[in-house]
């Protein structure tokens, strides 16, 4: 679903109307409101994952 999200993400911010209202028949919130979705999973997944790497790292003695 996320990268569905930034396709019609980009889509609608470069003007492809067709695109994108095609996508709003769609019941699923990140179909619906693509850039939200998009900025909200670039936000997410750093969020989770910076810390359990940079744990992991100092755990194996560098």
């Amino acid at each position: 679903m996320a990268i569905s999200s930034v396709v019609t993400a980009c889509r609608e911010l470069f003007g492809n109307a067709s695109a994108a209202s095609a996508a709003t028949a769609d019941p699923a919130w990140p179909t619906r409101h693509p850039v939200t979705a998009s900025l909200l999973w670039s936000a997410l997944l750093p969020a989770v994952f910076v810390p359990l790497t940079v744990r992991r790292y100092a755990r194996t003695g560098r």
